[in-house]
């Protein structure tokens, strides 16, 4: 039946929805509860709330990611190339931004006047408003502008302590001197941490001209940088530049692939984000579901007796679906406006310990989002204990009370639209499908885990508590199964928030623990290049006198790849151009680093034999980009030495860390003979120190140069020393936001626990006593409930640290030990605290009825 019934009520429930008698019902039946209501309306605020302003501060903190990648790089694209690249060329491609400028680098010698010597440099000659994101900072301060009007040089700070020269002196570039106008603190992006093997300095791009040094160097690199209106649309960008010069062997990199830069740091707190995001809607959810289960359970004469009256089942259902739907929507507008206001004013009360930029504005798009998820979310969580109200028999007017009783075939559909949900709020957060359905698969594990450990524990109660017991005790433990129980509840309330919360602590420390990891003393800041091979043992030897450490010491030998599979390289489908014009710099060892990790096959760790075909280890990127696996064959051209070889494993390499890394690895026993030169790695913990080291090592070994990347170190450690900060206030942000939603589990049971002790003190039972009971009750509720739930969240964090953090899987026991005792004892706490509203009420209140 789809219309009205003979009494002139809807016969249907969608009917219903919209019918003014349902409503009307609704309203009067709340009058009695409204203050009630309120839990299910703090719920839904808490969720949402939660859930707005963490998305709301993931797309800002994304759009600032954006942001600071664009400084990373200092432009929207960089065209780079190793040939000049023409007049007509440039001026089309600044045709296509709004802004553009030129930068030539290359290697050259400079002199520092009067006759204090000469080093190698990296000279960097730009014209124009390069970078366009981000800043140079220089000392003093106008000494970037003045290069770029008056001409001059800008040195690393080393370099003056090396040499002893002071600004305003000269040096000699080509056939020219220059003005030292200051020095760099922090430098324009480099084209990558290897662009030039000396330090840098930088000088107006007319003045190159002037020295003559371009016609003769064919190591120089040309730039062309481009800024778009708007910053967007980068990709595009490329792809137009590409299909407008397809001839040219240009490198086009944008923002996107200079995050690389950073590793998976920003990666991985945009996924933090996400979890926290699912893990308080879940809570608040939790929070909505139990809370209308209390409600439906307080009503339940109500209910049978306007069934006794007439009311068909499904109108029952309406009346309490009508006031969910009521104060969820409310609920949802007050969580939505509470996420802006959190939103912003962290965005404002952190500004400068956020890791990138972020100007505090709603993001309104997002939140109109996450409101209507969550509104749909809640309102599906509160159907499970809604569905029941069908059951409820107009016979239970002649019973002292009731309890909800419902199929679980009947809340299947139910059960598969909330995980749907979620699954889509955890694909809105990260965008593969795996990581998704591994989330909300979590959620569902632990979700059954609780069911049954609540099943067995209500089974063991029955079965455990004997005569024998003191009473006290035997009292406590029998209100786990009895009747008007609310074991379950209380362990999927508690324990499901146990298990997220501690879930998102541990993910936090995994994140901030791969942060420090990546900012820890193994990291070198000082690159010692072209140390012969009879002269490491004397730069060790520098480094130990200088109280400095040795933390890499590697043969590197340069090469070129010949042929993939029998096929010229450039002739390789699928293979980009740049692999053929790249000449690779790589070592050999018999073994992993630190920053490796095997993804197929096995190293070669035995010597070879160059005259056979030799296993060859690369790196899973360059591997995808030459388009092979393992078995395959690659045929090299070591400096005109031809050396077949397989493919027999491929690693992956955290390229974050600015340890020396490699695309390929030889087995020793090939590259010994080659000819080649060491890196030694160091870290110096002041530019004096490394001015001194540097002075040092220029008597003994003047062939020896030193890469200072302490500038590049100090700003990636500020941004992740920054997301460090982020991360934990946010982890605190969580907990609170979870706290309202266990105090309301607490709550809910209030009502029969509050008969009972009535009853047991109408019995003869002190305050004391009863007290007592309350506490064994919760006691035993709180140590399962956190045990439970810290198992589970053992088992996340595990999942979490290999699959999506890739750190040690081992927890902080100091965390599973606090979260322990902090839930045992908020669930005692909640005992202690029902036990005071209990003992104030007077025991004839048992006799009529109320309470």
């Amino acid at each position: 039946m789809t219309g009205s019934n003979k009494s002139g009520l809807p016969g249907s429930l969608w009917a219903g929805l919209i019918h003014p008698w349902v409503w009307r019902m609704a309203w009067r039946d709340s009058r009695s509860q409204r203050m009630r209501l309120v839990i299910f309306s703090l719920a839904i605020v808490a969720g949402i709330a939660a859930l707005t302003a963490i998305h709301s501060l993931k797309a800002s903190v994304e759009r600032g990611i954006a942001s600071e990648a664009k400084a990373l790089l200092g432009s929207d694209l960089r065209v780079s190339s190793r040939k000049e690249i023409s007049e007509e060329d440039a001026e089309r491609l600044a045709g296509m931004a709004s802004r553009s400028s030129r930068e030539v680098s290359f290697p050259s010698m400079m002199r520092f006047l009067p006759d204090r010597g000469a080093r190698l440099m990296q000279v960097r000659g730009i014209e124009g408003d390069y970078p366009f994101y981000g800043t140079v900072e220089t000392r003093p301060v106008e000494a970037w502008e003045k290069l770029k009007s008056d001409g001059g040089v800008l040195l690393e700070p080393a370099i003056l302590d090396q040499f002893g020269a002071k600004v305003g002196e000269e040096v000699e570039l080509g056939g020219i001197r220059l003005r030292i106008l200051g020095v760099v603190d922090k430098p324009a992006p480099r084209g990558n941490r290897f662009s030039g093997f000396a330090p840098e300095v930088y000088v107006n791009l007319a003045d190159i001209e002037r020295t003559g040094l371009l016609t003769q160097n064919s190591m120089a690199s040309y730039q062309v940088h481009l800024e778009i209106a708007g910053g967007s649309a980068t990709k595009g960008l490329k792809r137009k530049v590409r299909d407008d010069f397809p001839d040219t062997p240009w490198r086009l990199e944008t923002p996107e692939d200079r995050r690389e830069n950073l590793g998976d740091a920003l990666d991985n707190f945009q996924q933090f984000l996400g979890l926290i995001a699912l893990a308080s809607l879940a809570l608040g959810a939790i929070g909505v579901a139990g809370a209308v289960h209390a409600h439906v359970t307080r009503r339940i004469p109500t209910i049978a007796i306007l069934r006794c009256l007439g009311c068909p089942g499904h109108l029952a259902f309406g009346i309490y679906f009508a006031q969910a739907l009521a104060l969820g929507l409310i609920g949802a507008l007050l969580g939505a406006a509470l996420g802006v206001g959190l939103q912003m004013g962290l965005l404002e009360a952190f500004r400068d310990q956020m890791p990138v930029t972020v100007s505090p504005s709603p993001e309104w798009k997002i939140v109109a989002q996450t409101t209507a998820t969550g509104f749909a979310v809640c309102c599906g969580f509160a159907l499970l204990p809604l569905m029941k109200i069908r059951e409820i028999s107009p016979a239970v007017t002649l019973r002292s009370g009731g309890r909800l009783k419902g199929g679980l075939l009947r809340s299947l559909p139910i059960y598969a639209l909330l995980v749907g949900l979620l699954v889509m709020v955890a694909h809105a957060n990260d965008p593969r499908w795996s990581r998704s359905l591994a989330m909300v698969g979590g959620l569902v594990v632990a979700f059954l885990a609780l069911v049954g450990v609540a099943r067995g524990l209500m089974t063991a109660a029955r079965r455990v508590v004997g005569r024998r017991w003191p009473y006290l005790l035997r009292q406590g433990i029998s209100n786990l199964h009895r009747p008007g129980n609310q074991t379950l509840l209380f362990l999927l309330s508690l324990g499901l928030g146990t298990f997220l919360l501690v879930t998102i602590l541990s993910a936090g420390r995994l994140l901030n623990g791969r942060l420090d990891l990546q900012q820890s003393a193994e990291s070198p800041n000082l690159y010692l290049i072209d140390v012969q091979p009879d002269q490491v043992a004397g730069v060790h030897e520098v480094l130990e006198k200088a109280e400095l450490p040795v933390l890499e010491s590697t043969p590197m030998v340069t090469m070129r790849i010949q042929s993939i599979r029998g096929v010229p390289v450039g002739e390789a489908k699928g293979v980009p151009r740049w692999v053929a014009r790249r000449e690779f710099r790589s070592t050999y060892r018999d073994e992993l680093n630190f920053t490796e990790t095997l993804v197929a096959g096995e190293l070669a760790t035995e010597p070879a034999d160059p005259s056979e075909v030799v296993p060859l280890s690369l790196e899973e990127g360059i591997a995808e980009d030459m388009k092979v696996t393992i078995g395959d064959e690659i045929t090299l051209d070591v400096q005109g030495v031809e050396i077949r070889t397989q493919v027999t494993s491929i690693r992956q390499v955290d390229w974050s860390r600015f340890n020396l890394n490699f695309f390929m690895v030889f087995p020793p026993g090939v590259l010994e003979d080659a000819p080649g030169f060491h890196v030694v790695t160091t870290r110096t913990p002041t530019p004096e120190s490394s001015g001194d080291l540097q002075r040092a090592l220029a008597k003994r070994f003047a062939n020896v140069t030193a890469i200072d990347l302490t500038l590049i170190l100090e700003t990636v450690r500020d941004i992740l020393g920054k997301i460090s900060t982020v991360v934990t206030v946010l982890g605190g942000f969580t907990v609170l936001a979870g706290l309202p939603i266990l105090i309301g589990t607490l709550l809910n049971g209030r009502d029969v626990r509050l008969k009972e002790s009535v009853l047991l003190r109408t019995l003869g039972a002190s305050a004391k006593q009863v007290r007592a009971i309350l506490v064994i009750e919760y006691a035993a509720l709180g140590l399962l409930s956190a045990l439970t739930g810290v198992l589970l969240a053992v088992g996340a964090n595990a999942a979490l640290a290999v699959y999506v953090f890739k750190a040690s899987p081992w927890p902080d026991a100091g965390l599973l030990l606090g979260a322990f005792g902090v839930v045992a004892l908020v669930s005692v706490l909640g005992g202690l605290a029902l036990s005071r509203g209990v003992c104030n009420h007077p025991p004839l209140e048992i006799l009529r009825g109320g309470h």
